[in-house]
């Protein structure tokens, strides 16, 4: 009897582990088709385990869209003025199509309470590589303009456009250590 017990947990763990590889496997292949090129990222194997999956988005108006969510979603829940915002957004400068399977998408990206800066930072280059400096304006308004669609825009929202907008128009990163250092 302790042989089957024991045969029946090494089939179910086997099973889990199978799994568990397969799903692994499907979402690599989904990250991998929205890459651009062949460029890897290098690292070890733990690190690519934790990896968000942001460094393989490659549609720059879904970055957008992405990035419009999360400074929402950095400190409350998304309401529907918000998201009417952003679908608006969406429609007209984006000129995105399948609204509703897009924003979708764009929300799978993003997590509640995650800083905006965590989200944002995987996504600079590819921001900095087809916008031009004009449009890079205009996005931060829209940013600013999707933050405050429910409500005043909270200091932390504040603080989080501002130095996005910095990293984002001068072109390169300024740690959160170098900037205390400067003000104190």
């Amino acid at each position: 009897m302790p042989f089957l017990l024991l045969v029946a947990v090494l089939i179910v763990g086997v099973l889990l582990w199978r799994l568990k590889n397969h799903y692994v496997i499907v979402r690599r292949t989904k990250f991998e088709r929205n890459r651009e090129g062949v460029e890897r990222r290098s690292g070890s194997s733990l690190e690519r385990f934790l990896a968000t999956p942001l460094p393989y988005v490659s549609d720059v108006r879904l970055a957008a869209v992405i990035l419009m969510i999360q400074i929402v979603r950095t400190g409350s829940p998304l309401t529907v003025s918000e998201k009417s915002r952003i679908l608006a957004f969406m429609e007209h400068p984006l000129e995105m199509t399948s609204l509703a399977s897009a924003f979708e998408e764009a929300w799978r990206y993003t997590e509640a309470r995650r800083p905006f800066l965590l989200t944002a930072e995987p996504l600079l280059p590819l921001f900095r590589e087809q916008l031009t400096e004009a449009e890079r304006v205009e996005f931060v308004g829209m940013l600013t303009s999707v933050a405050s669609a429910h409500s005043e825009i909270s200091e932390l929202q504040r603080v989080a456009l501002t130095r996005f907008k910095h990293r984002l128009l001068v072109g390169h990163s300024v740690t959160v250590a170098s900037g205390a250092r400067r003000r104190g």
